[in-house]
């Protein structure tokens, strides 16, 4: 292990290491637009990304998650904090502390599948100039046939038709244009991809034809997938491991089926008793509303963000933030949460009724 490895923390699997990640935008007021305050749009975030992996990133809609995504690859530069990159044994390299020239060869190895199929492309230019574009900026083609031939075998990959190569964006379908989405993503051949948000413009066959395709191309050419979303049952199907985030916190993350199982923060609870249940008959039907408004990040409040909303919260919530801390029951298995009673509260939505039935099933 490297000197540089074992001041991070960086295990032989992890691939991106995000440590005390942060974005702050300016508040500003007046005539003179002094700043008088920040929105903490991403404020202290931790998390790995191993190797061969889907890593969810979930919340709500301003929690922060696709700010975080940005930040990893440098299209928004973050306040603070550090994203370390590591290929193989090479030694990881801080993807904040790069200048033009090292990010761009970077980015040849992180690459990003956006929300909308219909406004990510540029209508005016075909399928050859979309998803060569990558190619010819980076020089890995040095003819027009050797072009068209790397385009072909893009497209054939992710299920399209070559012939299709100098048609427009407007002759595709939804779906069909996230797959050219994916097949420009794929064309360096990354390391890593980043998917914000990948399959929530499409209609839910075309989202388990797109997952499919993903899971496919995963195991066929080893990608890793950092996959941000707030549907929590396309998370369910397609992570191996899930970050839940609030205004602008991670607090909770672990093995997807422990997490779904035995979410140890009220928040999780909330978002999984949201989530569309395919079983009619289940026993575990119970709704929780939460209170209020998803805490402002110009404006949060003092302790524990979500104490405004929590039905657990009591003083020490307001008055003292939660660390993030390891609350799992299996042995080799992190579960970290960041709530004060992560550790002993048990939960009364589904997560509480599976675990009593168990017990008096035992």
């Amino acid at each position: 292990m490297t000197e540089t490895t074992r001041e991070t923390g960086m295990n032989e699997r992890t691939i991106i290491s995000v440590r005390n990640l942060a974005k702050y935008f300016p508040i500003e007021s007046g005539f003179l637009r002094r700043q008088v305050g920040v929105v903490k749009a991403v404020d202290g975030v931790n998390f790995d990304l191993n190797e061969g992996e889907t890593l969810a990133l979930v919340g709500e809609s301003g929690c922060g998650k696709t700010t975080t995504s940005h930040c990893i690859i440098q299209a928004q530069r973050p306040t603070a904090g550090q994203v370390l990159f590591r290929i193989g044994d090479a030694e990881p390299m801080d993807l904040t502390r790069m200048e033009k020239e090292e990010l761009k060869e970077a980015r040849r190895n992180i690459r990003m599948i956006y929300q909308d199929p219909y406004s990510s492309l540029n209508p005016r230019m075909t399928l050859l100039q979309i998803i060569g574009e990558p190619l010819v900026i980076h020089r890995m083609v040095e003819s027009q046939d050797e072009l068209q031939e790397r385009v072909a075998e893009l497209l054939r990959l992710v299920r399209l038709d070559p012939s299709t190569l100098n048609r427009y964006p407007h002759a595709f379908s939804g779906g069909q244009r996230q797959r050219i989405a994916i097949a420009r993503a794929l064309s360096l051949s990354p390391k890593v991809v980043i998917a914000d948000e990948a399959v929530s413009a499409l209609d839910v066959s075309v989202q388990a034809q797109i997952l499919n395709l993903m899971k496919e191309l995963q195991t066929q050419l080893g990608l890793t997938y950092l996959f941000v979303a707030h549907n929590l049952a396309v998370v369910k199907y397609e992570a191996d491991r899930v970050a839940v985030m609030y205004a602008g916190k991670i607090v909770e993350i672990g093995e997807t089926e422990e997490l779904y199982t035995n979410p140890r923060h009220p928040y999780t609870e909330a978002l999984i008793s949201a989530a569309p249940n395919p079983d009619p008959d289940t026993k575990y039907r119970e709704r929780i509303v939460l209170a209020g408004e998803v805490a402002d990040p110009g404006n949060l409040p003092g302790g524990c963000a979500f104490h405004p909303r929590c039905r657990y919260a009591e003083d020490r919530c307001r008055q003292e933030t939660p660390e993030l801390i390891d609350v799992g029951e299996k042995e080799g298995q992190s579960h970290l949460a960041a709530c004060h009673f992560a550790e002993k509260l048990e939960l009364t939505g589904i997560a509480g009724a599976i675990q009593r039935e168990e017990r008096e099933s035992a």
